[in-house]
């Protein structure tokens, strides 16, 4: 009898638990991975620029885009890639990222690279690119490599004071809460007419003649009419592939110290729209 009993019980056991309704399994976080392509140049003061793991403590440091925006505010795992004579960019590496970003180097892009480089862009990865005097002569080059055959190419840095970027297009996601950003010394992008079926606009430093934004004489004489130059600006490919550029490195600097940082005007916000939407 008691067998039995034992046996009805464990049957009403399994039949409530055969009837009760599964919990779904929470979905599993998609990881998403932001490389940083850094250049090997020392300049003159001694230590490299814009590096994301270094101990933090100089103005030209982006540990705190790093640990404060894109960690934090995104929860995107942030690495970084010294480029030398000695090492080289493969597509399985960036096939690893979500988003790359090009901090114009020393030396230029092999074809090889290239060819990796935008193969990654043409599968549907996310890349920033952006050049400045720091990172060594000519190092705006390397990016051209890559950017040119888009009709776009990124001018030397100006070497112009602190300047507010204000002719900003507000209604784009990455600019969203974004009245101005604020650079120093910025490396402006020439748009070709060609290229602005494909290329949205988000911020301009304007008028050219104004100090900050202007165009040096040999940059000025390559502007054709129809063609734009901008500070911020956009591309999606075919494949969602999302590319933007960044006229300068400064907005997203530590500081506080030369030129801008991140705290000065919607530097931060600006950051975090630009990174969450390359992330998508």
């Amino acid at each position: 009898m008691k067998v039995q009993t034992c046996e009805l019980f464990f049957a009403l056991v399994l039949m409530a638990c055969a009837s009760a309704p599964l919990t779904p399994a929470p979905p599993t976080p998609t990881v998403k991975n932001v490389l940083f392509i850094q250049g090997d140049h020392l300049p003159d003061n001694g230590y490299p620029h814009s590096r994301v793991r270094d101990a933090g403590t100089v103005p030209e440091s982006f540990t705190r885009l790093r640990s404060e925006v894109l960690e934090r505010d995104l929860n995107l795992l942030v690495d970084e890639f010294v480029l030398t004579t000695q090492n080289t960019i493969i597509i399985e590496q960036l096939k690893r990222y979500t988003v790359v970003v090009l901090g114009s180097n020393g030396r230029l892009f092999s074809s090889a690279e290239l060819a990796a480089l935008n193969q990654y862009y043409e599968q549907g990865g996310s890349m920033l690119v952006y050049a400045d005097f720091q990172y060594g002569p000519n190092n705006w080059a390397s990016d051209n490599g890559f950017i040119n055959p888009f009709g776009i190419e990124v001018f030397p840095d100006n070497f112009q004071p602190t300047t507010l970027i204000s002719d900003v297009l507000t209604t784009h996601p990455v600019m969203n809460g974004v009245k101005a950003i604020q650079g120093e010394g910025i490396s402006q992008f020439r748009i070709s007419q060609a290229a602005l079926a494909q290329v949205q606009v988000l911020a301009t430093c304007s008028p050219l003649t104004r100090s900050g934004c202007i165009v040096k004489p040999e940059e000025q004489a390559k502007i054709q009419t129809g063609d734009v130059v901008a500070c911020v600006w956009v591309r999606v490919n075919a494949s969602a592939g999302r590319l933007a550029g960044l006229c300068d490195r400064n907005p997203l600097h530590n500081g506080p110290g030369p030129g801008s940082d991140i705290d000065q005007v919607d530097n931060r916000t600006f950051a975090r729209n630009l990174f969450a939407w390359l992330a998508k």
